[in-house]
């Protein structure tokens, strides 16, 4: 549930910088959004993940984006305000690509992942 302006501009901004990442690394955004819903949002993985269908894939997700609404495991307001967001970040996120060095790219990416995946594994073993 969506409480306050703060919590709608901070979901916006992780739409925002799922976008410039999934443009400038060629990655699905969900690969970012759903363990930042999580973390930063309290989201569960189900719901993270439900969610997320709203914003990045809908062409290609109805079907999963169908049966995690049966199940409940779905944001829909927070899916559609991810839209917009991860809209300009890609755009972004292409033009940032070409001016960065393939091997930056490679490193920053890297380390994106380790980053989360550290993050992600100490929530899910501590929380």
């Amino acid at each position: 549930m969506l409480e306050s302006m703060g919590r709608i501009a901070g979901i916006f901004a992780v739409a925002c910088v799922c976008g410039v990442a999934s443009g400038m690394f060629g990655i699905g955004g969900g690969v970012l959004l759903v363990p930042l819903l999580g973390l930063l949002f309290g989201f569960s993985q189900h719901r993270a993940q439900g969610t997320s269908l709203v914003a990045l894939i809908p062409p290609t997700g109805v079907l999963a984006l169908m049966a995690y609404s049966k199940q409940g495991f779905l944001s829909w307001k927070t899916g559609l305000l991810l839209i917009p967001g991860v809209f300009l970040g890609g755009i972004a996120g292409g033009v940032l690509a070409k001016k960065i060095q393939p091997r930056s790219m490679r490193q920053a990416f890297a380390g994106v992942l380790v980053l989360l995946g550290v993050w992600q594994a100490l929530e899910a073993w501590w929380r």
